[in-house]
């Protein structure tokens, strides 16, 4: 009876296992994530949680109707890879950029599998999943800058709304 509960076990467990993955629809349920990071004074949070496969689920959420991004592998906009969402007229828009030196453009290769943008109450927010083997990191670590805009276009200023880090994964 052991071995059938235990391999019955190692079936489900994939199972559940996903059920607890957060779902990329452009926004966040309250337990959705397993970590965050409050930005900018708490003005932008980021929602972060590795899958089983090494790959990672973020979502990025600030108070404007503008732009939202994250760029992963860099601490600033200088080699880093750029997910930028906004809302305009009801259309969500999502694009993958490349930093170089103060500036961004189109990214040529696609880093996200999944990605959503959504906005609620003057509150934009991007989430997206990166597969591990896309997913630009420095061992357990990953650098990753935050920015956001007032305006729902991929290229006006983020002024003094920035701010980055690490995201560790080494305790997932």
């Amino acid at each position: 009876m052991k071995r059938v509960t235990t391999i019955v076990s190692l079936f489900l467990l994939p199972a559940v296992c996903g059920w607890a993955l957060p779902t990329v629809d452009g926004k966040v349920s309250s337990g959705e994530y397993g970590r965050s990071l409050s930005l900018l004074y708490g003005d932008a949070t980021v929602w972060y949680q590795a899958d089983p496969e090494g790959g990672l689920y973020l979502a990025v959420s600030a108070p404007t109707t503008g732009w939202v991004g994250i760029g992963l592998g860099s601490v600033v906009m200088d080699g880093a890879h750029i997910f930028m969402g906004y809302v305009k007229d009801g259309v969500p828009v999502f694009s993958e950029q490349v930093g170089s030196g103060h500036s961004h453009a189109p990214s040529p290769a696609a880093f996200a599998d999944r990605s959503a943008v959504g906005q609620e109450g003057g509150v934009t927010t991007i989430e997206l999943h990166v597969p591990g083997n896309r997913l630009p990191r420095s061992g357990s670590r990953v650098p990753f800058i935050v920015a956001f805009a007032g305006s729902a276009d991929l290229t006006t200023f983020h002024e003094d709304n920035h701010d980055g880090g690490m995201i560790d994964l080494s305790d997932q």
